[in-house]
């Protein structure tokens, strides 16, 4: 009897070592492919995911004799389709590599038009200061500098373009992803961003804009469009600044760039504006009107219909015809307004508020017909007096004499 128990329980220990043997096995497999999956997520070139290749098919000999035993504990996997979903990583992050190949040899051919572009920039910038020092009035100084600002503008534009054609090839599918990313495809992205120089060139493509400014006086269209373009750029920084700083954060020194990029966006944006307000003020100022300066849209409503106020408490009809005429309807009206409203710096409300005021305006003086009309009428009495007078003498003459 005692024999019987003892086999007995010798068929229940191997049994059971058995069972831990399989579970063991079954375990070790699951971790090793885990392990592969995770080797070729975070593979950095061609030759490693080749090297994970034959590392997969030595696997898959390895643990042939426990095909059975790993078909029944994979279920609805098996072992085949195991190995086979792993191939289709390997060549699903082949073609990441071929794309990133591509990248690369498209970002070096517009790294290499950059540097041309910014070569060609700073030479134009240069000449234009130079100009501008020597300070020549003559017509040919003038035409010559009107043509290297209108150089520097194209140059400037084809540049900003350049640059965002470089974000584009580069972080398309980084601007596109969840904000958080693994340790590997943050330095994938840092990779990418250092071979591209391109914290360097969006950081020289604001300061050479805001050079521009600094060194030239542009009309409301150019600076509309400058604007505009400005309002573009910013954007796409504001999609990739934040991932960026992310990617960064860990990068020492290199982390301050982002940051400093950030500010500079919004100094170039405060630049700009400044620059608007500026050239809206000079046309008050030309014209001897005496506005308070304004700085934003809310400053500018305020003070020209201070002005307006004023002015029909102690100006005149030809303060209004002024100021209607040459300044509301030849130049604010038609050129700068729609450049302040088409960038939300002053909106539709504010532009309709003054119009009233001016209408009202209008108003004070009734139908009277103002004294430039008075002139012109004069003007053209006296020019018929002169030309028909002497006519009718002529005419007259042969009558008297008879």
């Amino acid at each position: 009897m005692k024999t019987i128990k003892i086999i007995l329980m010798l068929f229940v220990m191997t049994g059971v070592a058995i069972a831990q043997s399989d579970y063991q096995k079954v375990e070790s497999f699951k971790d090793e492919i885990a392990q592969l999956r995770l080797d070729i997520h975070n593979a950095k070139s061609l030759a490693e995911l080749d090297s994970l290749r034959n590392t997969i098919n030595s696997l898959k000999q390895k643990h042939l004799a426990e095909k059975d035993l790993l078909d029944k504990s994979m279920y609805p996997e098996n072992y085949n389709s195991t190995f086979s979903k792993l191939q289709e990583a390997i060549d699903l992050r082949r073609e990441d590599f071929t794309q990133i190949e591509t990248l690369q040899t498209e970002v070096v051919t517009l790294k290499s038009e950059l540097e041309i572009l910014n070569e060609k920039n700073t030479e134009l910038l240069s000449k234009i200061k130079e100009y501008q020092s020597i300070g020549g009035k003559d017509a040919q100084s003038i035409n010559e500098l009107k043509r290297l600002v209108a150089n520097l503008r194209q140059s400037l534009k084809e540049r900003d373009e350049l640059v965002r054609s470089i974000v584009d090839s580069l972080l398309s599918d980084f601007v596109k992803s969840p904000m958080s990313l693994n340790e590997a495809e943050r330095q994938q992205v840092f990779e990418k961003v250092e071979t591209g120089n391109l914290l360097y060139n969006i950081e020289k493509t604001i300061r050479d804009n805001m050079e521009f400014l600094k060194a030239t006086q542009l009309n409301a269209e150019d600076l509309g469009e400058v604007k505009e373009e400005q309002i573009q750029f910013h954007n796409m920084w504001k999609r990739i600044g934040p991932k960026l700083a992310d990617v960064y954060m860990d990068k020492g020194e290199k982390a301050g760039e982002v940051a400093y990029i950030t500010n500079l966006f919004a100094q170039w944006n405060q630049r700009l504006d400044r620059e608007i307000w500026e050239r809206v003020y000079q046309v008050f100022r030309s014209n001897n009107l005496k506005v308070t300066p304004f700085s934003n849209g809310n400053e500018f409503t305020n003070n020209v219909l201070e002005f307006i106020e004023n002015e029909k408490i102690s100006g005149s009809q030809e303060s209004y015809i002024t100021f209607e005429d040459s300044v509301w309807t030849e130049q604010l009206r038609t050129a700068w307004i729609p450049v302040l409203i088409d960038n939300e710096m002053i909106t539709t409300e504010q532009r309709d508020t003054i119009q009233t005021a001016i209408n009202n305006w209008e108003g004070m003086y009734g139908a009277e017909t103002p004294i430039y009309w008075y002139v012109a009428i004069a003007i053209i009495v006296i020019v018929f007096l002169l030309i028909f007078i002497p006519k009718w003498k002529k005419k007259s003459k042969p009558l008297a004499e008879q």
